[in-house]
């Protein structure tokens, strides 16, 4: 594409840095353009944000180095990854996902970019997280109303086998599954019942249910992701957008004092500040905040864990449409990484600025993204002649944007499927 893009009341065109600045405000900085090819040097394990791609025809992903921002390469994947399980146990280069397709849960090895394990579930879709000590892997099987245990460390000879399953009642439809940094307990929103589901990982089993009630009006609240703080203190639950109401979803904050029984102590709305169709969270790795996706407002709403309130928003050009983001865990956590599937971008959150510091160009439609502690891997990237590699135009729609049909750029985002 070229480097102009039209603005309105521009006279003409514009550059694209011109664009992006008058978008964002001029807290943004533009990574595009040339970039160089990484292939493994035998430096062993280093820092990369692996970003999906959904676009282009072929699966694919982006390597972006977390501290200079640099795109080191970008390769080719066995599938799409939306929702992966690598929060915990990140120091590997396997990806485990739930939506590379309908019925499974697969494990790709990045430094391959294989297919390594298939585990079916019977549920079109999938939600996955691995435990901190890399062990097992537990998915919320939505269409089946089961909770699984897999066997997740690769070295072990149970690995991507089902090790347990656990049914829950009848039309439950976990929505998300996301474990607590000991290990101990799990939580999924249920969004078939209204409640939240607790489970105890040591003997794989139904620990409590708290019972989500409209606020106000009648109907379902539908909660549908989860994401609990890696300091142990809070858990974040999205709910749904109703269908036929004029509410855009809210946010539900619950205590984790006691960590069987989740305490719900605030839910904030647009009303709150915050933004329009929560989608999914990332939490600080210190718990002080909760860093809200916000799709329908292209945004990211801080919420401070402390005060239960919004303290602040980080907008996305018009039409970016986020639905993921990670923090490179184990660190200060002074950078979120936020994929836009509307403008081809790695959006790089500053906190506890919480300012745009740079929009990275990658892949179409980028919507998963992951930190891995991994060696880079040696093989053919963008532009090569191997096997493995893949020729994209990184950043193609970060000046102009891309159109979605009514609904998600991604088939997860909460559809009653």
């Amino acid at each position: 594409m070229s480097d102009t893009a039209g603005g309105p009341g521009a006279g003409g065109p514009v550059s694209r840095r011109r664009f992006l600045k008058g978008a964002l405000g001029g807290a943004a900085l533009l990574a595009l353009g040339s970039w160089r090819l990484g292939l493994a040097d035998g430096s062993g394990p280093r820092d990369l944000i692996v970003v999906s791609s959904h676009g282009g025809g072929r699966p694919g992903v982006t390597l972006v180095d977390p501290d200079t921002l640099a795109v080191l390469a970008s390769l080719s994947l066995a599938g799409a990854y939306s929702f992966p399980a690598t929060r915990w146990d990140n120091q590997r280069d396997l990806i485990w996902s739930g939506f590379a397709e309908p019925g499974a849960v697969n494990a790709f090895r990045l430094s391959t970019g294989e297919r390594v394990a298939r585990v079916s579930t019977g549920s079109q879709q999938n939600y996955t997280e691995v435990s901190p000590d890399g062990h097992t892997l537990v998915v919320a099987a939505r269409g089946r109303s089961r909770f699984l245990k897999v066997g997740a460390d690769p070295a072990a000879a149970d690995f991507g086998k089902v090790l347990a399953t656990l049914d829950d009642e009848q039309g439950a439809q976990p929505c998300d599954i996301t474990i607590d940094a000991g290990g101990r307990y799990a939580y999924a929103p249920d969004r078939g019942n209204d409640t939240l589901v607790t489970i105890d990982l040591t003997d794989f089993a139904v620990a409590s249910r708290q019972v989500l009630k409209r606020r106000a009006g009648p109907g379902p609240l539908q909660p549908y992701m989860a994401t609990v703080s890696p300091s142990g203190n809070v858990l974040f639950v999205e709910n749904a957008v109703v269908p036929g109401a004029s509410e855009t979803g809210s946010e539900s904050v619950f205590d984790l004092s006691d960590p069987a029984r989740p305490r719900e102590v605030a839910r904030l709305s647009t009303a709150d500040g915050l933004g329009r169709r929560p989608l999914t969270s990332e939490v600080s790795p210190d718990g002080r905040y909760g860093m809200v996706v916000c799709r329908d407002s292209s945004e990211v709403s801080v919420v401070d864990t402390g005060a239960l309130e919004v303290v602040a928003s980080v907008p996305f050009p018009a039409g970016s449409n986020p639905v993921a983001a990670t923090f490179r865990y184990g660190e200060s956590g002074k950078r979120l990484f936020v994929p836009l599937p509307g403008r081809d971008a790695l959006a790089v959150v500053s906190v506890p600025d919480f300012r745009v510091e740079s929009l990275v160009g990658v892949g179409p439609r980028p919507v998963g993204v992951v930190y891995l502690r991994a060696p880079l891997p040696a093989r053919a990237a963008a532009g090569g002649h191997g096997r493995a590699g893949v020729t994209v135009t990184l950043g193609a729609a970060l000046a102009d944007g891309r159109s979605f049909p009514a609904g998600c750029p991604d088939p997860c985002c909460g559809e009653l499927l």
